[in-house]
């Protein structure tokens, strides 16, 4: 089994794509930050994810949408216009994390269900604080 986990900030807008079999996708770049204080360097590596993630992915990120993608990692080569040999990492994400903030319209969606696997969150109680038995903590 092969997994990897990317962090980053995505290099340019999803893009929505169908294939040959009428099936939607999405397609993005993630910036790596990789290196050292003296000597940076950005990696980049495209991501392609389907099923319910086109229609969140393609709503809610945007260039510079900081991320965490979990997936199957794949490489592929070919020769660019210079004529050297290329390789890209490209990653069929299986989930996809939204680790920036989110701006107030996004909240007031979230309120009103639009993400169906945000983290489970628990239930305030009706005095300013809240107290939790053993059983209600989910770790």
């Amino acid at each position: 089994m092969k997994k990897i986990i990317v962090t980053g900030n995505l290099g340019r807008d999803p893009e929505r794509r169908t294939d040959q079999s009428g099936n939607q996708f999405a397609t993005f770049s993630v910036a790596v930050s990789v290196g050292t204080k003296q000597s940076p360097k950005t990696d980049w590596v495209d991501v392609s994810c389907g099923g319910k993630l086109v229609d969140l992915v393609c709503t809610y990120l945007k260039k510079g949408s900081k991320v965490l993608v979990t997936g199957f990692p794949t490489v592929n080569s070919y020769i660019n216009k210079e004529n050297l040999a290329v390789g890209t990492l490209r990653v069929y994400a299986d989930d996809i994390e939204f680790l920036s903030p989110k701006t107030e319209g996004e909240q007031s969606q979230m309120q009103d269900g639009h993400f169906e696997n945000d983290v489970h969150k628990l239930p305030a109680a009706n005095t300013g604080t809240a107290t939790l038995e053993s059983d209600q903590i989910p770790f």
